[in-house]
């Protein structure tokens, strides 16, 4: 049996994926021609494993209403742009703010955090982060850079299903992870501490099971048709089957989004 299901029940979504695991490797067990991967393939295998990670943390800790928030320089006539190191300087002061205005206000503050330097050197920094009163973002934002700046603020969807978003960050820390002159942060991303971080539920499964799998809804979800991937020779798997999906619980309304009314 070398096949595993990883369950991994995130907020509104539960990811499932089957692929091959050298843990219950059995003698006998075919697989396909081990693949080596190139340096591209290998750099796509690590954004895409950083897409999931990043995904699932967001799935688990937001929501309807919170905030996708963008945190913009808007410069002076002959001001010089912010370094790497002011702008760690003012996300730290906006990240200082943001945790007295909630715990004022009786919440918890809870983010995750990337900065971006555009193509055309402007800078921003993406948040999302839980949801207050956008007055109280910008007087943050406000105190850690002189008052020279815009919000952004782009609440969330009720899908409770937010791949692009994700995708989206890590695009960012992709570019700015390979740049010459250093890179932006040391991790791809930055978050609170007090963010949910779900285990995943492994299940074992037989080869056999695996080719007869495919996706399939479960009461009260529908899958995300764009979410399905399966092959055989994926340097990711090295060269034996994998196969994954994302559910979605559905909505009040008992429609999913692309639905029409009734």
């Amino acid at each position: 049996m070398p096949y595993v299901m990883r369950i991994t029940k995130a907020g509104k979504t539960i990811e499932i994926e089957r692929y091959f695991t050298s843990r219950y490797k059995k003698k006998g067990i075919k697989r396909g021609d081990k693949v080596k991967p190139t340096t591209e393939q290998q750099a796509k295998i690590n954004t895409r494993k950083a897409e999931r990670e990043l995904r699932i943390l967001i799935n688990a800790n937001f929501g309807y209403g919170d905030y996708h928030v963008v945190l913009d320089y808007i410069r002076k006539r002959g001001e010089a742009p912010r370094s790497r190191e002011q702008m760690r300087e003012d996300i730290n002061t906006f990240l200082r703010e943001c945790r007295k205005e909630y715990k004022k206000a009786g919440l918890a503050f809870k983010y995750i955090h990337v900065m971006e330097i555009g193509d055309k050197g402007a800078r921003h920094h993406h948040l999302v982060i839980n949801q207050i009163d956008t007055k109280i973002l910008q007087r943050c934002w406000y105190k850690a850079y002189e008052g020279h700046n815009r919000v952004k603020v782009f609440p969330l969807d009720d899908s409770g299903n937010y791949p692009d978003l994700a995708a989206y960050f890590i695009k960012y820390t992709d570019k700015h992870r390979k740049a010459e002159d250093g890179a932006l942060m040391g991790k791809r991303w930055n978050s609170s501490k007090n963010l949910y971080r779900p285990v995943p539920e492994y299940r074992i499964i037989t080869d056999r099971e695996y080719f007869r799998s495919e996706a399939k809804p479960i009461k009260g979800y529908y899958v995300d048709k764009e979410s399905i991937r399966s092959g055989v020779h994926s340097p990711e798997y090295y060269g034996y089957g994998y196969f994954y999906y994302r559910l979605v619980q559905i909505g009040d309304t008992g429609k999913h989004p692309g639905e029409k009314g009734g």
